[in-house]
């Protein structure tokens, strides 16, 4: 059963992500240029104005401090006081590009895809950002780079197209870092909605939710869907594993584009809801950034 964790309505609610070291949920509002933090056990989260649009976040081996893709490139940002590091800027010379989904791997490298403003031209990217402040394009061609997780072996790296209606599936090595072989892992476009944010479980099945869809739909290891879950929202967004055991399952949504008709119809647009899962989800990993690098 679904149930409300935030009322809010966020604009373009996104990126939600669980520290499980303080019972912490973290979201964001990309167009709003606003961080959530909420402890499991609070009433309201608390908000934090960075003045750009914000598009993902991670953990750091600091639960203080995340790392962040924004408009102006990857930052970490200390969630007590709103302070910003600046890391890199990779879409520095592609001012109608910005970044959207992203995600850290098994090894700690944080993963972030970007996209055109108009999600019209192919100009989307897939950066992996290192511990040492390096970045490397992994892909290329994408005209709107969504969610971002790895099967829980290391082997395969998941990784969403939502305009082209497609979830692929490079093989991984998490040793290098490198994901190659790209391929199809589920043609969406028979679903109803668009693929956006993922999220894989512990039995490494594969959770999505669709835009304009009003469900998050679950896919088996070989692509096939096994359960589709309807939501109250029509333009759920994405999905965190947290809660005891990461039997907790929060989906952020958003409002933005829906006519106060389609608002009256759901009335829970732009919420972060959560629901029981059967499977637990899996602890996210920080990104490992070298100490010198921000010395």
């Amino acid at each position: 059963m679904t149930s409300v964790f935030w009322d809010g309505r966020a604009t373009l609610g996104e990126g939600p992500l669980w520290d499980a070291r303080i019972d912490t949920l973290y979201w964001v509002d990309i167009v709003a240029g606003t961080v959530f933090t909420q402890a499991a056990d609070a009433g309201r989260p608390a908000q934090i104005n960075v003045e750009t649009q914000v598009g993902c976040l991670g953990l750091t081996d600091d639960p203080h401090v995340l790392v962040a893709g924004m408009r102006s490139g990857w930052h970490l940002l200390d969630v007590r006081t709103g302070d910003r590091t600046f890391l890199a800027d990779p879409e520095a010379d592609r001012p109608a590009c910005r970044f959207n989904d992203g995600s850290v791997d098994p090894a700690g490298r944080f993963w972030t895809g970007s996209l055109e403003d108009g999600e019209t031209r192919p100009e989307g990217r897939l950066y992996r950002l290192d511990g040492d402040g390096a970045y490397t394009v992994i892909d290329e061609g994408f005209y709107c780079s969504n969610g971002i997780d790895w099967s829980p072996d290391g082997r395969w790296t998941y990784f969403v197209d939502s305009r082209n209606d497609v979830i692929y599936r490079y093989a991984f090595d998490v040793e290098s870092g490198e994901a190659t072989a790209r391929r199809v892992f589920a043609d969406t476009s028979s679903l109803r909605g668009i693929p956006d944010g993922l999220r894989v479980d512990a039995a490494g099945d594969v959770w999505c939710a669709f835009w304009d869809g009003a469900h998050v739909t679950r896919f088996t290891p070989d692509g096939v869907v096994a359960e589709q879950v309807r939501v109250p929202v029509i333009r759920p967004t994405s999905i965190a594993f947290g809660g005891p055991q990461l039997q907790t399952m929060y989906i952020t949504s958003a409002s933005i584009g829906l006519s106060s008709s389609q608002l009256d119809m759901w009335p829970l647009s732009g919420a972060v809801l959560r629901r029981e899962a059967d499977t637990p989800g899996r602890p996210s990993t920080p990104f490992r950034l070298a100490r010198e690098v921000i010395a």
